[in-house]
């Protein structure tokens, strides 16, 4: 029976790669309309499907390939291996209410993996160059890197294994698709780039690329921090006003993704955590105030086309509901940048590196730590006034 509700969950609404769907009846609600609360099952709605999608084989036995080749497994696994993540003592009134990674030079370009599912790989790149900007450098991940070394198998794959940069091996989704091996793109990857999935490893140039890649790292994930579900909002927006981005797992519906809603307001739009599926990953680049109390601002991995410059916002009450699970990536650099390493614009606000201490910003020594496990932060009376948008919003 749950190999059937899979196949079933699938069919109707598998996701990550950014191949488009026909639209039609039943589009997703406008986010001009009210977010409804919904009465979750005991242990929550992403608990129900979560723990179902952990237990079926990726993809689902039956499931067509021209649907099967959307999926990224990796986004669909836990990390194994995953330490908890520790919550902080955090005075939530001294939280900014406005935090944007991106206006603060702390995000990397937004990317595009194509037809390709390779979400999960994706995100980890995006965190791994919020790594590389708060160490004031501008070096790029290699997402082709990230997805070469873990499909087939999970994210805990990376762990240890210094990533290179996009400047050694930079993305093509017709390589990607070549590389692919988990039985997640045996459909339309292969026919839209004309390419055979998994033909790569047997081909000793493609291998010879990756090898060099291999030899050019220059961060290296040193664990994933594992948020649950349940986890208080106030910590994942205490690791935001840090710096830091954080990778999640959204439940994912193809027609709200897809909406013209999501250009047009900038929000995601609101659907059910029933009338989702499959997983897609995601990373958390700040949080504002706004119509809907508090709104987290994510990155997507489908192109600067895809919502607003790539980003949209989607409210917490949201996204308690449909967050499956999420991470904080420690990561360590090497002492070479591979990118130049030129600071990033509007970088230098005050830099939290995982396993360092905390640099100050120019001029401002008193900016926070959060070694201490307290998060206190001076508000800034600017940031009251009006209500902040997000750059691209």
């Amino acid at each position: 029976k749950r190999t059937l509700l899979g196949i079933s969950l699938a069919l109707g609404f598998v996701g990550c790669s950014r191949a488009p769907e026909p639209r039609g009846p039943g589009q997703p609600t406008s986010p001009s309309a009210t977010y409804p609360t919904m009465a979750p099952p005991a242990g929550g709605w992403s608990t129900l499907l979560g723990s179902l999608s952990q237990d079926l084989p990726c993809p689902a036995p039956g499931m067509p390939k021209e649907l099967a080749s959307m999926i990224d497994c990796a986004a669909m696994k836990k990390v194994a291996g995953a330490t908890s993540f520790i919550p902080r003592q955090i005075v939530a009134a001294t939280l900014p209410r406005y935090v944007d990674l991106d206006e603060r030079g702390l995000s990397g370009p937004v990317k595009d993996q194509q037809q390709v599912g390779a979400c999960a790989g994706f995100a980890v790149s995006s965190v791994l160059d919020n790594v590389a900007r708060r160490s004031q450098r501008g070096d790029v991940s290699s997402p082709l890197h990230v997805f070469t070394t873990y499909t087939g198998n999970g994210l805990e794959t990376i762990r240890g294994r210094p990533m290179t940069a996009e400047t050694v091996w930079p993305y093509d989704p017709s390589r990607a698709c070549r590389f692919a091996r988990d039985g997640s793109q045996v459909g339309s990857c292969g026919s839209y780039y004309g390419v055979s999935p998994g033909s790569a490893w047997s081909d000793p140039g493609l291998m010879n690329e990756r090898a060099r890649a291999d030899a050019s790292g220059f961060v290296r994930i040193d664990q994933f921090e594992e948020l649950a579900e349940g986890t208080d909002p106030n910590q994942m927006a205490a690791l935001l006003a840090d710096g830091e981005s954080i990778w999640v797992a959204l439940r994912f519906y193809r027609p709200a993704w897809q909406s013209p809603e999501v250009e047009r307001t900038g929000y995601l739009p609101y659907y059910p955590p029933e009338s989702a599926g499959e997983n897609h990953a995601v990373v958390l680049e700040g949080y504002r105030v706004g119509p809907y109390g508090r709104e987290f601002v994510f990155k997507n991995s489908w192109g600067q086309g895809w919502g607003r410059n790539g980003r949209a916002i989607i409210p917490e009450s949201m996204l308690r509901t449909h967050m499956n699970w999420g991470y904080r990536i420690r990561a360590t650099l090497s002492s070479t940048p591979t990118d130049g390493g030129s600071p990033p614009g509007n970088a230098g606000n005050g830099l939290c590196i995982p396993g360092l201490a905390c640099l100050p910003a120019p001029g401002n020594a008193s900016w926070p730590s959060t070694s201490t496990g307290t998060w206190q932060l001076p508000m800034n009376p600017s940031v009251l006034q009006g209500l902040p948008v997000p750059r691209g919003f």
